[in-house]
């Protein structure tokens, strides 16, 4: 078989593989610089630090740390537990602390790779919403820091994906898998909780579709398939869930901690997160965060006459051509209906309108980033459409994903702390809200 021949048929898993290769290799590239905590790993790194020695204290509410220091335990511990694993493999050190941090960065490529191939039913779109994932700003940031926002995306694209994998196949082990998913995310995050309401409540559509509107019933046969329609769901997306959170927390458990002290934790957890009341100079409310009005500022380091920072800003142009690709998506939801884009919209809205309600005030960019995911396989969608329906399709989306490059590139030195002069940092700043 020729090379021609092996792009040709190949050309999609090839280009796939090479977007990971390249993902996984700008996430662990430089990876233990900054060499000192930074932002929120004052809080992250230090607790799993503690957590590897065996400590008690990181596990307990209100510990004391020492000046500068916290233990984190308001949120879930599965991240800390998987970085753990980090400081196990490679000893205390920067790099183990972002090891699987960078990890799950580098595999969201394939893992959004495979979810756009399936709901769109396009290896291609699939490729595209790779490409947007691995050069997107904010990620690669979010990817390169001890903090657990990146488990929690690959835990709610793998969620989705199962999930679409059962509405295609109608095989039940991909809706409990799809459960599974989603009680991990909500054992990173408590956002989880968003992520399992809202698929379980797709799981009741799809179920129902199948069961009973694709095959009316009548009388005693239709309350059978009811009540067989919630007993899968109550196990795939209310008992694995469940199970799943509590696993987690074997550790704690292990540590000496009663049910008693679980409960108390929980409840510890969610008046922590309804009783922030301080401020925080980049926090910034749930409607500027589509445009990307509000960054976060990291981390300033000394080179020499020169500076290091780290911004996480996402990359402008897939920002901004996202809203307008979103906007186009909720439309052509009213013009036909599209179950696969209406999935993918109403992700979005899934996970971000809930946070208008949320009893935590102080909230950042990246809260965003669960909706932002489905953003990106949503522009994927239309380039795709671009590609395939334009008389000058593909030149359209070549320009395009080379403008997300070269954007990626421009606002390189404020993602990965490459020293500049202090002269030249306002060139990044295109609206004073950034700074």
């Amino acid at each position: 078989m020729s090379l021609k021949s092996i792009f040709r048929e190949r050309g999609y898993e090839i280009a796939v593989s090479l977007l990971l290769i390249l993902s996984i290799g700008i996430k662990f590239y430089n990876l233990h610089e900054p060499d000192s905590y930074y932002f929120d790993e004052v809080y992250y790194a230090f607790t799993i630090q503690e957590m590897a020695k065996g400590n008690r204290d990181s596990w307990e509410m209100w510990s004391k740390a020492p000046d500068g220091f916290a233990f984190e335990w308001s949120h879930p511990p599965l991240g800390k537990e998987i970085s753990v694993v980090g400081l196990l493999i490679f000893g205390d050190n920067t790099f183990a602390w972002r090891f699987f941090q960078a990890l799950f960065g580098g595999l969201g490529t394939i893992f959004i790779y495979i979810l756009g191939k399936d709901l769109f039913q396009s290896k291609r779109t699939g490729v595209f919403a790779a490409f947007l994932f691995t050069f997107d700003s904010f990620i690669f940031v979010i990817s390169r820091i001890t903090m657990v926002d990146i488990f929690l995306v690959d835990f709610i694209i793998l969620a989705s994906l199962f999930l679409v994998k059962y509405a295609r196949s109608q095989k039940l082990y991909f809706l409990l898998l799809s459960g599974l998913f989603c009680g991990l995310s909500m054992s990173v995050k408590w956002i989880g909780v968003y992520v399992t309401e809202f698929l379980g409540a797709v799981a009741l559509v799809v179920l129902y579709y199948n069961e009973l509107y694709r095959e009316p019933s009548k009388g005693g046969k239709f309350l059978d398939t009811s009540y067989r329609i919630f007993a899968v769901l109550f196990i795939a997306f209310i008992l694995i869930p469940v199970v799943a959170y509590v696993l987690t927390y074997i550790p704690y458990f292990m540590n000496g901690h009663g049910i008693g002290d679980f409960i108390n934790l929980q409840k510890g957890m969610f008046g922590y997160h309804q009783s922030i009341t301080q401020t925080h100079p980049y926090q910034s409310p749930w409607w500027k965060w589509p445009l990307m009005l509000r960054t976060v500022y990291l981390y300033l380091g000394d080179y020499v006459d020169k500076h290091r920072y780290i911004y996480a800003i996402g990359n402008p142009f897939i920002w901004w051509t996202g809203c307008l690709f979103f906007i186009l998506g909720v439309i052509q939801l009213i013009r036909k209906e599209l179950p696969s884009l209406a999935f993918a919209v109403l992700s979005v809205f899934a996970y971000w309108l809930p946070w208008a309600f949320s009893p935590r005030k102080v909230t950042f960019l990246y809260h965003f980033l669960p909706s932002f995911i489905f953003i990106l396989l949503i522009s994927a969608y239309f380039l795709n459409l671009i590609w395939e329906r334009f008389q000058y399709g593909r030149s359209y989306v070549l320009f395009y994903l080379f403008v997300a490059v070269f954007m990626f590139i421009y606002f390189y030195p404020i993602t990965a702390a490459i020293p500049i002069a202090d002269d030249t940092l306002g060139r990044y700043f295109w609206i004073s809200s950034w700074r």
